[in-house]
């Protein structure tokens, strides 16, 4: 698919990877709905993508909100007349943990990082009367068989996993390829604040020396919105070393 002249949406696009893509996707020529919690963010992103010479309107959405979600994708069809590219990559988690936390907070994080992800789909499909592309933002987390320190958050972000592997078949039915990238740690705000709020010796465990960037995370969103070959598939990315496309019959 050819970006220039279409209509994108990304969640969570304040700051971090999605703020990266929806610079990125911008400037390969779309018109972008910058859709967040944090309307300063929200606001200052758009600001950012017309100083560059780029198309870009900020929509208020909570995308655990059925009625923001449905709203933000009506924004996209009254302000740009359409809807082609839907970037799922809203998230996040909290201190305590599961099973520590309650589960008004545990259930937010799997709403937020899970159903957030259906409802954009959901209604997302529905716009995309010429076909489309959707890219869900995942996370390592959602990958293997090793303990991981916030559950809801590891089982959230598999659930997108598995959503976007067993979505391959929308692109026959409905012209919309589902695919997934699935980013180790990422240099943004969010993650700063984690590694800040770690000890040293957590550090040092659990923190790779060189952490991805968000603007390579929208380098892969770019790939897969363009590469027409790709529905269903997931993309892994450990910091350090090169992303994988995980086989369709991979094991796990």
């Amino acid at each position: 698919m050819e970006i220039e002249d279409k209509v994108a949406v990304v969640t969570g696009a304040g700051s971090g990877i999605g703020r990266a893509v929806s610079r990125r996707l911008a400037h390969e020529g779309a018109a972008v709905v910058v859709a967040d919690v944090d309307e300063d963010a929200g606001a200052s992103a758009v600001r950012e993508i017309h100083s560059e010479g780029g198309r870009a309107a900020f929509v208020l959405a909570d995308v655990a909100a059925e009625a923001d979600v449905e709203k933000m994708v009506a924004f996209a069809e009254g302000e740009f007349g359409g809807l082609d590219v839907l970037v799922n990559n809203a998230g996040g988690v909290m201190e305590p943990y599961f099973p520590e936390s309650e589960p008004e907070q545990w259930g937010r994080v799997i709403d937020l990082n899970l159903r957030g992800v259906m409802l954009g789909i959901h209604f997302g499909i529905r716009a995309m009367r010429k076909g489309g592309a959707i890219v869900n933002i995942s996370s390592m987390g959602g990958i293997g068989f090793q303990p991981y320190d916030a559950p809801e958050y590891g089982a959230a972000k598999a659930g997108v996993v598995r959503l976007t592997a067993s979505l391959a078949t929308l692109e026959e039915r409905m012209g919309v390829r589902v695919n997934c990238i699935c980013p180790g740690w990422v240099e943004t705000p969010a993650s700063r604040r984690s590694r800040a709020e770690m000890t040293p010796e957590e550090r040092e465990k659990s923190v790779p020396p060189v952490l991805l960037q968000p603007e390579e995370i929208a380098e892969a969103v770019v790939k897969f919105v363009e590469d027409e070959t790709m529905a269903g598939r997931v993309m892994i990315w450990q910091e350090g070393e090169p992303w994988q496309i995980v086989p369709p019959d991979a094991p796990y």
